[in-house]
């Protein structure tokens, strides 16, 4: 006996009486004699691919390039007088094997709910990670070596990286954005494995974390002046956390708090973070050596720190931190570049300092003082509430005594209770803003508490679509007047 877990679209989600994996099943299409004919010979459908591969090329949303492949598909459809009952469906196809390079993976690419995709090799199922059901196998898989090296050689060419023997590593991204690590023999001796960390179509804003309690309203609230810095000084913040922990998606959540004028550069080993709100923003991306003969020419994580500080940014903001890229990221804050944040694998905030101070990153510890700010979070599992993510402790650096470097839990999580709670802990934070801002105490606390209650508003209202919330953001911080009027006219 099997018990359905959730339902939709393709998808069922099972639970097997001899598994202790759910089981993600994802449903055949009954295709027609002539749709069969269309996805077995695709170019002669799509005559004029490369000229509509350049339009697709120029387009940098991907739900832009999405649209725009579906509207010439369906017309094409049309043109040729198809008949079928499986117009979407065909229409994805079309993009996944022809545009995007999906082929077989393209339903597990299009479901949201998933975060993880991992192939383990030939006649293997698929391993897909859910948001809500964790580790699932599939009913997916690549059933002969032709298939999944044809999907590694157009990822291959996609990413402009060569993989093979001389190279049987790749790191990078896929048109949509999500990330892939491929690993082929010598170094998978029993195949190539491939996984996918995939990106969100919809990036959570800081409304859906406090809907998903992740974060407080009260912290998000002061979070929000912390980033924002009210358009004087923000503060530097790193996220830490343990792998799948939610950082990413933590940074790209306060990364909507950076005012529309500033002009941000980003730094990643392969681009994860999505800062496409930002009109005046820089991406770049590390580059490793491509084999033997082209050894010492990448261009390194430390290396691309230190050309953003040529480039006249506002602050940096560093996908990863890990390596030596941390002392360049330090000294940009040191230079003034207030604001500047960055990610790094950290289980709390004492720990995240002492991967900073020692090898490889070996930032000098009178540096860490310009760290105003450690925001952790955790991973959990609950049989009930199934996967969920914490913010399970804010520290703050406060100062340097002796070879110590002083740390203030200012927030924590309280497991029994599941709420985010402030400590006893004095904000000594609160006090360089005030100073930094020419506010009083008791102004900046009315600061923060208006923008809690504002937060809550779009809480309860729903209002949690990213470009919704970044107008709200956005309008507050250069008029903010207006935005207490509507209010106060939605809260009489």
């Amino acid at each position: 006996m099997s018990e359905v877990l959730a339902s939709y679209g393709r998808i069922q989600l099972t639970s097997e009486v001899d598994s202790n994996i759910p089981y993600y099943n994802v449903s055949e299409i009954n295709w027609t004699q002539q749709e069969k004919e269309i996805l077995d010979d695709l170019k002669s459908f799509i005559t004029e691919y490369k000229l509509i591969q350049k339009q697709v090329d120029a387009i940098r949303n991907i739900q832009e390039k999405e649209e725009f492949l579906k509207g010439i598909i369906e017309d094409r459809i049309k043109q040729k007088k198809i008949v079928t009952e499986n117009t979407n469906e065909l229409v994805n196809a079309v993009i996944d094997n022809l545009f995007f390079g999906y082929g077989k993976l393209g339903t597990l690419m299009r479901d949201d709910m998933l975060e993880e995709i991992m192939i383990n090799g030939v006649n293997i199922p698929i391993y897909v990670f859910h948001r809500k059901y964790g580790m699932c196998e599939t009913n997916v898989k690549y059933e002969d070596k032709t298939s999944i090296n044809e999907f590694i050689d157009a990822t291959s060419r996609f990413v402009e990286r060569e993989v093979g023997f001389d190279n049987p590593l790749l790191d990078g991204h896929l048109i949509d954005g999500s990330r892939i690590n491929i690993s082929t023999p010598p170094a998978a001796p029993h195949g190539p494995s491939i996984t996918i960390r995939k990106f969100r179509k919809s990036p959570l804003t800081i409304i859906d974390l406090i809907l998903k309690k992740t974060i407080s309203i009260e912290l998000a609230a002061f979070l929000w002046v912390a980033v924002e810095g009210l358009g004087i000084h923000p503060c530097n913040i790193l996220v830490a956390g343990g792998s799948g922990a939610g950082k990413t998606t933590l940074l790209n959540a306060l990364a909507m708090f950076i005012p529309e004028h500033e002009r941000v550069v980003t730094v990643e080993d392969t681009l994860e973070l999505n800062f496409e709100f930002l009109k005046n923003w820089v991406p770049l991306e590390g580059v490793p050596s491509l084999g033997k003969e082209d050894k010492g020419n990448e261009v390194t994580l430390e290396v691309l720190v230190e050309n953003t500080l040529r480039m006249r940014p506002d602050r940096v903001i560093a996908g990863e931190v890990r390596g030596r890229e941390a002392e360049p990221l330090f000294v940009a804050m040191d230079i003034g570049l207030n604001g500047s944040m960055g990610t790094i694998h950290s289980n709390n905030s004492k720990e995240t300092v002492t991967r900073l101070v020692n090898k490889p990153m070996d930032v000098a510890i009178r540096m860490l003082t310009l760290l105003q700010l450690v925001v952790v979070l955790n991973r959990h599992y609950d049989r009930e509430k199934g996967m969920y993510r914490r913010v399970s402790e804010v520290g703050e650096i406060t100062g340097i005594e002796g070879d110590v470097v002083q740390i203030g839990e200012i927030y924590q999580w309280d497991y029994k209770t599941d709420k985010i709670k402030r400590t006893e802990y004095p904000i000594l934070l609160k006090e360089k803003i005030c100073k930094w801002c020419g506010l009083s105490k008791k102004e900046l606390n009315k600061e923060i508490f208006i923008r809690g209650k504002i937060l809550e508003h779009m809480a309860k209202k729903g209002i949690r679509e990213r470009d919704k919330v970044i107008a709200v953001f956005r309008e507050y911080h250069y008029n903010p007047q207006m935005v207490l009027a509507k209010f106060r006219k939605d809260n009489p």
